[in-house]
């Protein structure tokens, strides 16, 4: 017994050592890291984790814009990809062809159940970007982000422009590793000094010669629509975008710490049909129902390819303003796309867009897109398939 209770109280101060340490050294995120993903079953983040951070509301309007059904009733999900699914823990897909929901399911939850995007986040920013554009509060992409933080006034960083950012050619080497306790990755999701982190790294090469995609650029961006527009990423898409595109239920920010700022590289959390009114905004240019909530010239401009070569040399045509693209059996599309498979495809000649969530995706990629994605397009097609549209 004696030596039980030597063992716990060994666990004990060994525990007080660890903690005490990480906070000595300015690692006391790794505390919270530990305690919101490991102490709750997890290795990572996972899409059901809004309760264990602080957040800011974004409400929802009035369902102006409301969704309309598919007269077809009869739509199943194909069984040739029920295992496949299954083994990727898809939580909500669904279909949207000319507009109307072709096709909804899901295997946990329901329509009202909001999960936390990751990196589709990122593409909201850009739209709210792009609001503060046509309302004239930032003057061009080209910008420098020195006239909105100082921190970049100096050196190389006063090369650095907004465009820059949107682009993921800053030249600023934040690391995007999620497996690194100790990069920026872990620092910016559990930390609770957000701007610190962030602008403690400087541009370190010329901007435009590399694109690299880093979560810091996305930061960056939040930090300038705040300063920009004297409200926060979470009040100005509110007001300029959720309350207008006929979302049904409020979508939430995650925060760096309570009243904090917004974690604009992801942590947006949202219910699977809203999610799909940001693909329907883009894919109709940004104007719903004759009511123009984003510039045309912006969405087209947001979907250009970058065209900037990656670390191998390769030109990148698979990314645009913080947009992802490509194509899928020679049909354009562009994506928002999150961590463990969060995604909005949209393919504009077929009048279709998929929503999927859920907790996995592939580690296969095609072209900088996971394989799982065009598999999700396959399984849409399919369905349609079986009641005699022919989409491709």
């Amino acid at each position: 017994m004696q030596l039980v209770k030597r063992i716990i109280i060994g666990v004990f101060v060994l525990l007080a050592i660890a903690v005490l340490t990480a906070y000595a050294t300015g690692n006391a995120y790794l505390i919270q890291g530990i305690r919101k993903t490991y102490l709750v079953g997890e290795k990572s983040p996972d899409i059901d984790d809004m309760n264990l951070f602080d957040v800011r509301k974004i409400a929802h309007g009035e369902p102006r814009l409301p969704i309309k059904y598919s007269a077809i009733q009869s739509v199943a999900f194909p069984e040739q990809y029920a295992a496949w699914n299954d083994s990727l823990g898809t939580t909500a897909y669904l279909v949207f062809w000319r507009d109307s929901l072709f096709f909804e399911r899901y295997w946990e939850g329901d329509s009202a159940t909001a999960t936390n995007s990751f990196s589709m986040a990122k593409s909201v920013t850009a739209l709210l970007i792009g609001c503060a554009l046509d309302e004239g509060l930032i003057q061009s992409v080209d910008q420098p982000v020195s006239d909105f933080l100082p921190e970049y006034a100096t050196g190389l960083n006063a090369s650095l422009t907004i465009r820059h950012l949107l682009t993921m050619t800053s030249g600023i080497p934040f690391g995007e590793s999620y497996s690194s306790p100790f990069g920026y990755m872990a620092r910016a999701y559990f930390g609770d000094d957000l701007k610190k982190e962030t602008t403690a790294y400087p541009v370190e090469r010329n901007p435009n010669t590399l694109w690299a995609y880093e979560g810091g650029n996305t930061v960056l961006l939040g930090l300038i629509i705040q300063k920009a527009t004297g409200k926060s990423p979470s009040a100005y898409l509110e007001e300029k975008l959720w309350m207008r595109m006929g979302t049904e239920q409020d979508a939430h920010w995650n925060l760096d710490h309570a009243d904090g700022i917004e974690k604009t590289f992801s942590g947006l959390y949202a219910t699977a049909r809203d999610f799909s009114k940001i693909g329907s905004l883009v894919m109709h240019g940004g104007i719903l129902e004759g009511d123009t909530l984003l510039s045309p010239e912006f969405i087209g401009q947001a979907l250009t390819p970058v065209m900037v070569p990656d670390e191998k040399g390769e030109s990148c045509d698979w990314y645009g303003w913080q947009w992802w693209l490509g194509n899928h059996e020679g049909k354009s599309m562009y994506m928002c796309r999150g961590m463990r498979g969060q995604y909005v495809i949209c393919i504009p000649e077929l009048e279709l867009m998929v929503v999927r969530i859920g907790h996995k995706q592939s580690k296969e990629r095609i072209r900088h897109i996971p394989a799982d994605l065009y598999t999700y397009i396959d399984i849409a097609i399919a369905m349609l398939e079986q009641q005699g549209i022919r989409a491709l």
